[in-house]
Parts: structure tokens; sequence; C-alpha cells
């Protein structure tokens, strides 16, 4: 399984991101069989804080058409924060204090651990830091 984070939606989204390059390859590498996942993960959490940023750096209209295609996706899944994962994220919120992680990371490493996911395409070194291992 591969969990999908923001920061590799933004990089596929927006041609100015500094990762564009390295996020389309690895698309490219996932297409060809490269690398073959039993299933692409993403949450709610992901998708809201996506869309969002789509929409103040890309703008209004590319986020209202990336937001229906995945919505419409069949080939990634979407799993919801239930209250189980809220609470676990929360834990891992309040004891990294050390580290700046978002609470949105936070569901993100509750929601990998419940499912056993250890691979994320991601651009973010927060994952790695948690023990996850990080795609490009």
């Amino acid at each position: 399984m591969l969990f999908i984070d923001t920061s590799a939606f933004l990089a596929l989204a927006n041609d100015r991101d500094n990762f564009y390059k390295a996020a389309q390859c690895f698309m490219m590498d996932l297409q060809n069989g490269k690398f073959r996942p039993t299933r692409l993960i993403t949450s709610d959490y992901i998708i809201d804080e996506t869309l969002t940023r789509i929409r103040f750096k890309v703008g209004h209209t590319q986020a209202v058409s990336w937001g229906r295609n995945i919505h419409s996706s069949k080939i990634i899944e979407l799993q919801r924060v239930d209250e189980t994962i809220y609470e676990n994220a929360m834990a891992i919120f309040e004891k990294y204090n050390d580290k700046q992680l978002s609470f949105t990371d936070c569901t993100s490493f509750a929601l990998m651990k419940s499912m056993a996911i250890d691979d994320v395409f991601t651009f973010d070194e927060d994952f790695r830091k948690m023990g996850f291992n990080i795609m490009p």
C-alpha cells in the first residue's frame, strides 16, 4: 500500500512547484510498474488540505477540477479519519512537542499505522522522521 500526502498532490497539480518534475517522474514509474503498490490510499484530511492549498496557490477552477477528479478516481482510495484515528492523531500531536508537526500530518501517521502502511508518496520529511519510507 502507498499513502499519498498533500505535498505529492500539490507537486502534481502545480507545474511551478519545486517538486513537480520529481512527482511526475514518480507517477511515470508507478504507471510503468517500477513500483507496484497494491493500493493507493489518501485521507479526507489530505483532500481538505490539498483543495485549500491548490485554491490559493494555483486557482479556484483548478482546485474544483482536482477535487472532482480525485473523488471520481478509480485508483485512489479515500479513507475517512474516524474517532479512533482522530484520538490517536491527537496523542501523536501532544507527544511530539519537539517537532513542528501539523495536525493533518498526525492524522496521516495515525491512519497509516492503523492500516500498516509504511510507504508514502510525499516530499515532507516529517514522514521519514516518524519512521515511514518516503518516495520518491
